[in-house]
């Protein structure tokens, strides 16, 4: 889950996104993958949701800088389509698709 996409490029979040990290609400510690992000969190957002399991929603997702994009869901079919229309994917041009989506 959150571990291993977290690092990835770009990450879509829309107003049906949960991000949680249930471990650590049993008292169990993030993954590596979480032990390696949550701490680079601005200010200690990352301590909090680690200790609490506090669970992010929607918007907050992006606020928290773990999201890079906000998309509304309904048009998550688009997105898509014209991601894989794409006749060169490359980081520019996907982040240029991504940013006209994207919803501030």
């Amino acid at each position: 889950g959150v571990g291993l996409s977290v690092h990835g490029h770009f990450r879509v979040a829309t107003e049906k996104t949960l991000f949680a990290m249930p471990e650590t609400t049993i008292g169990l510690f993030p993954d590596v993958g979480g032990g390696y992000f949550l701490p680079r969190l601005s200010g200690k957002l990352g301590y909090y949701l680690a200790l609490t399991g506090f669970r992010l929603k929607g918007r907050d997702v992006l606020k928290a800088g773990i999201a890079t994009h906000f998309v509304e869901s309904e048009k998550l079919p688009a997105l898509e389509s014209d991601l894989i229309a794409l006749k060169s994917p490359s980081t520019e041009n996907i982040a240029d698709l991504l940013n006209s989506y994207h919803v501030k």
